[in-house]
């Protein structure tokens, strides 16, 4: 068997539209290079899988669990046979060209180990998908409201590369998309694999620009990107926990100990105000505390559809279940399956002062919320601790099933809103509602 020109090194973990669309642009526009497909599937439950082993020109290592990127990044390397690997994400479409591009360059440069594309979002917009390595009061920024100080604003920019010329090449580089020289790497791994989702690529640009290697993004070679088709199937509380946890796992190999522990105190203090200012935060406090040690906790497996929300008399705007919302929301996720229904103190229900979940159906869940303390009819301080009381126990129970979160409520459990981490802005009674707070400050 001759010996490709490139090998691909794709990961796929529930993205099946995407990496079918990935998989259609790469054979359509790179006819004419020599390239195979080495992917690797973490254990979908999709059918991203089946969609990849029925593609003759891609070779398949199905895990049976989530091993996350970096770990399947290096166990498609250790299988590449090209000395130019292509590292891909499922969620990146090629146009025209792309491939034959970035491999001219790195032709005409041969002092440039790596290159990667310009990104366009899929309205075919410019998308500004690179950063600079952090500094540390990029870091501080990043996560805690230092970001509205002068000098701490002006890291962050540097490091988001906000206002930056992407028209003409310049040293950067992307592990979304990269087509690097493999005599650079370690012969058994890309990725640190202690950075499972998060800034494993920081590690790797950091380690390559340490040895004098040259990276570069070139405008003439272009893909459409998805932006985080995978990570956000996570859900709020793993996917912020992994970019905490891996943050402080990259500031230990980075930065002096002291930073490190002025970085842990600011954190706890900046969350500890927004607590008593009452505004909402990215993590709960036992995953804040946890990730501030590093650790990044587990990734998950299973079903990863994204949660509709739906508190009391709060209605699906697709329901076609009638004047019962209950019902339409249950029977709108059931229709398909694309999503799972979460139904809060669904009409009928009795709430005591336990909290409980039961499922309904395949795609269906009721939970009833609990009133730990009495007399919040006449009193409003116990009726606001009750609310918070019962926000945090439902938000414990979504923290440990994976998946992107839309709120749906009426006026009664209109106190959720904020409180749940949703991914998209909440709907109280069919409107758009403010949500308090911010991810990170």
């Amino acid at each position: 068997m001759s010996r490709p020109e490139v090998s691909v090194l794709l990961t796929s973990w529930n993205t099946l539209e995407d990496t079918r669309r990935c998989l259609a642009s790469l054979h359509d526009t790179a006819a004419d290079v020599s390239y195979e497909v080495i992917a690797v599937d973490n254990a979908s439950w999709d059918g991203s899988a089946e969609l990849l082993l029925a593609d003759p020109r891609v070779r398949l290592i199905s895990n049976d669990h989530n091993v996350g990127f970096a770990g399947a990044m290096n166990q498609a390397y250790r299988e590449a046979r090209a000395e130019l690997i292509l590292l891909l994400n499922s969620d990146v479409t090629f146009h025209d060209d792309t491939m034959q591009t970035m491999l001219a360059f790195l032709v005409d440069h041969p002092d440039a180990v790596g290159v990667s594309p310009l990104y366009l979002n899929p309205d075919g917009t410019f998308q500004q998908h690179y950063v600079q390595l952090p500094s540390f009061a990029a870091c501080l920024a990043l996560w805690t409201a230092l970001k509205r100080v002068p000098g701490f604003r002006g890291a962050l920019r540097r490091f988001q590369m906000q206002g930056a010329d992407f028209s003409e090449p310049r040293e950067l580089a992307s592990a979304s998309c990269m087509l690097m020289r493999s005599k650079v790497l370690p012969v058994d791994h890309i990725f640190d694999e202690t950075f499972p989702v998060y800034w494993n690529d920081a590690v790797l640009t950091r380690e390559l620009e340490a040895a004098g290697h040259r990276m570069w993004m070139i405008p003439d070679a272009v893909v459409t990107h998805n932006r985080g088709a995978s990570c956000r199937l996570l859900g709020p509380a793993m996917r912020f926990r992994h970019l905490l946890g891996g943050l402080v796992r990259y500031l230990h190999l980075t930065q002096p100990r002291h930073r490190v522990v002025l970085f842990r105190f600011v954190l706890v203090a900046d969350y500890l105000l927004k607590s008593l200012v009452g505004r909402t935060t990215t993590l709960a406090w036992g995953d804040l505390n946890a990730a501030l040690r590093g650790d990044v906790g587990p990734l998950p497996d299973g079903d990863t559809r994204a949660w509709e929300i739906v508190g009391g008399r709060g209605r699906l705007g697709t329901g076609e279940q009638g004047d019962n919302p209950a019902a339409g929301a249950a029977g709108w996720a059931g229709a398909d399956g694309a999503v799972r229904t979460l139904s809060i103190d669904p009409p009928g229900s009795r709430r005591g002062r336990r909290f409980a979940v039961r499922p309904t159906g395949p795609s269906s869940f009721e939970a009833t919320l609990p009133i730990t303390l009495p007399g919040q009819r006449w009193i409003a301080p116990i009726r606001w601790l009750n609310q918070r009381i019962a926000a945090a126990r439902l938000r414990q129970w979504l923290d440990t099933h994976a998946g992107a979160r839309t709120l749906r409520v009426d006026e009664d459990h209109e106190y959720l809103i904020g409180w749940l981490g949703e991914d998209v802005p909440a709907v109280l009674d069919g409107s758009e509602a403010d949500i308090p707070g911010s991810s990170g400050g």
